[in-house]
């Protein structure tokens, strides 16, 4: 298991016809592995085993692994390769190893990182077509700031079959930017957009009414998604686990579900999807309950000392009030909902909550920056065994990880650790119920629910299926019918 080599088919290239070789998976590797690449940290975890690439010659290589990884197979297999001919015209990564890449802290001060980091990282190079070229069906077109993406058939793309799973039937695809999801949902039942991959839940099932809108088809599929409370464990008055434990307490998921998302989601009690093996069925849910909710704030030092109605404590011979902001993202009306819910219900208990909405990426960087309290937010699951690495060890609270609300737990990475080098089955679905357990214990997440995807679609639309796999629908395999036709037929 340390070392895998693999021979690129016959005959495979990028968009513009240039040949796919073993210089553009080296490229890759590379780029992933950069620590200074800042978009690429939540999939670099699952290369950091990645010793060395050996090229034999254009069209095999060998990955070497500095230990075992019980899911490098998956991983190496599905690493997307990009073109080192147009994503670094200057050569800036020959400046660097794969070695040097596991170097994390000596990163800053290589100068062929730093180089290639400086250029990747660049707006130039994450939005100009002419360098963003793949191999698929499809090729990127535009960007559009706040309005629209759009991509184009490929039509040199060289795996173009007419049994293929990916036919790329539309000649053009346009993701449209909608902030408002009421907008959104306006411009569906007007017939401005096709597919709506969420409706909210409110307007799914009281709004959307196909019987009297015999244009539009609606379907709930199941996206692999939780919904959760994030609790920055580091901030002082989140920091004691009978607290988070309280705060879990003082959540009725159950009425949220029935609220919040009417029902179209299944409660959710772990990081792990219940469909796993991996998934601990013995884990109880942790019930809405006040009255434990006070026992344990009282228990962790919460008292009202000054009768002022807020909760407050010692710490470090000051008296500090327990208040908190909730990070929003600006426009995500279900989770504004879970928030105003709960802050109405911690109020009741003596704790002050405050909502501060963002803009989505200056949200992404608060988290990325740790520079929040607490916070609603969702992850999508692979339907794969579970590789907990990215979001759960200590590593991961630094240097762009996942690990945002900075949990840290020795045993936790132990067996997380021990996971990820086990090949046999039953003693790694031992270490991550182990795993479940711990992380239930600490609640650095409320855990919510694993919502439905309540999506809807204009009937024009043909062969619309939905699979496991993300984003869980595939439109390069829908078609319309010439007579229903919008945009002038592609070359």
């Amino acid at each position: 298991h340390l070392r895998y080599t693999f021979t690129l088919k016959q005959g495979i290239h990028f968009s513009d016809g240039t040949p796919i070789t073993t210089k553009d998976v080296l490229f890759s590797f590379k780029a992933v592995k950069n620590p200074l690449i800042i978009d690429a940290a939540p999939l670099r975890n699952y290369y950091i085993d990645v010793k060395d690439i050996e090229i034999a010659d254009d069209r095999t290589f060998s990955v070497v692994m500095s230990q075992p990884y019980f899911l490098a197979e998956w991983q190496l297999g599905s690493m997307w390769i990009m073109s080192k001919k147009h994503l670094d015209p200057k050569g800036l990564s020959d400046g660097f190893t794969i070695a040097q890449t596991n170097d994390i802290d000596g990163a800053t001060k290589n100068p062929g990182m730093k180089a290639f980091a400086e250029w990747f990282n660049s707006a130039e190079v994450k939005r100009d077509p002419k360098l963003n070229i793949g191999s698929g069906p499809y090729v990127f077109d535009e960007w559009n700031t706040g309005e629209a993406v759009i991509i184009k058939r490929n039509d040199n793309w060289w795996n173009k079959k007419p049994d293929n799973y990916n036919p790329a039937y539309p000649g053009k695809i346009i993701y449209k930017v909608v902030n408002d999801r009421n907008t959104a949902v306006v411009a569906l039942k007007n017939q401005e957009i096709d597919f709506m991959e969420y409706v909210p839940p409110p307007k799914y099932t009281e709004e959307v009414d196909t019987t009297t809108m015999t244009h539009l088809a609606k379907h709930a599929y199941e996206g692999q998604v939780y919904t959760y409370i994030g609790w920055n464990t580091k901030r002082t008055v989140l920091a004691d686990k009978r607290t988070r434990r309280a705060l879990s307490h003082l959540v009725d998921r159950d009425a949220l579900i029935k609220q919040v998302v009417r029902g179209i989601a299944v409660p959710l009690n772990s990081p792990v999807y219940p469909q796993l093996k991996e998934y601990d069925k013995t884990i109880p849910a942790i019930q809405y309950d006040q009255a434990k909710a006070r026992t344990l704030l009282t228990e962790a030092g919460w008292t009202d000392s000054n009768n002022d109605g807020i909760l407050d404590r010692m710490v470090d011979g000051k008296r500090v009030d327990f208040t908190f902001k909730f990070l929003l993202n600006a426009g995500n009306e279900a989770r504004e909902q879970i928030m105003l819910i709960l802050a109405d219900e911690f109020k009741k208990v003596g704790i002050k909550v405050e909502i501060q909405k963002l803009e989505w990426s200056v949200f992404l960087e608060n988290l990325r920056t740790r520079n929040f309290d607490a916070y609603v937010g969702s992850w999508v699951n692979d339907p794969i065994p579970t590789d907990p690495y990215q979001l759960w060890h200590s590593s991961q609270t630094m240097n762009n990880g996942s690990n945002y609300t900075g949990f840290s737990n020795s045993r936790a990475d132990q067996l997380i650790e021990m996971n990820r080098t086990e090949f046999d089955e039953t003693k790694r679905i031992e270490y991550m119920k182990e795993f479940q357990r711990i992380v239930v214990e600490e609640q650095p997440y409320t855990f919510l629910w694993m919502p439905l995807y309540p999506s809807v679609y204009n009937k024009r639309l043909h062969n619309v299926n939905y699979s496991l796999v993300r984003p869980g629908y595939n439109p390069s395999q829908w078609w319309v019918a010439k007579s229903q036709w919008r945009l002038a037929a592609a070359p």
